[in-house]
């Protein structure tokens, strides 16, 4: 899903929250102007990941640990060529 020129929903999703760590899914669809099941859906997947960490209710917190994880093994993979 694109919104615009910032990106997919996702992305959006992530950069606003590492800008603003205590935006809860329901803030943030508010903020975006998206759909709250959807901006749900993205912080559970963030979380799947490793890139944030659900602390309880409607409260996260970014995952420094994974989030560098995420982008070596990023780097590693353009690094082979393979985009």
């Amino acid at each position: 899903m694109k919104m615009g020129d910032g990106g997919t929903l996702r992305e959006m999703v992530f950069k606003t929250f590492l800008r603003n760590p205590g935006l809860g899914p329901s803030k943030m669809a508010e903020r975006l102007k998206a759909n709250y099941n959807s901006v749900k859906a993205i912080y559970a997947r963030l979380c799947e990941e490793g890139l944030l960490r659900r602390e309880g209710r409607g409260n996260y917190s970014s995952n420094y640990d994974g989030i560098l994880l995420h982008l070596l093994e990023r780097i590693e993979a353009l690094e082979r060529g393979e985009g």
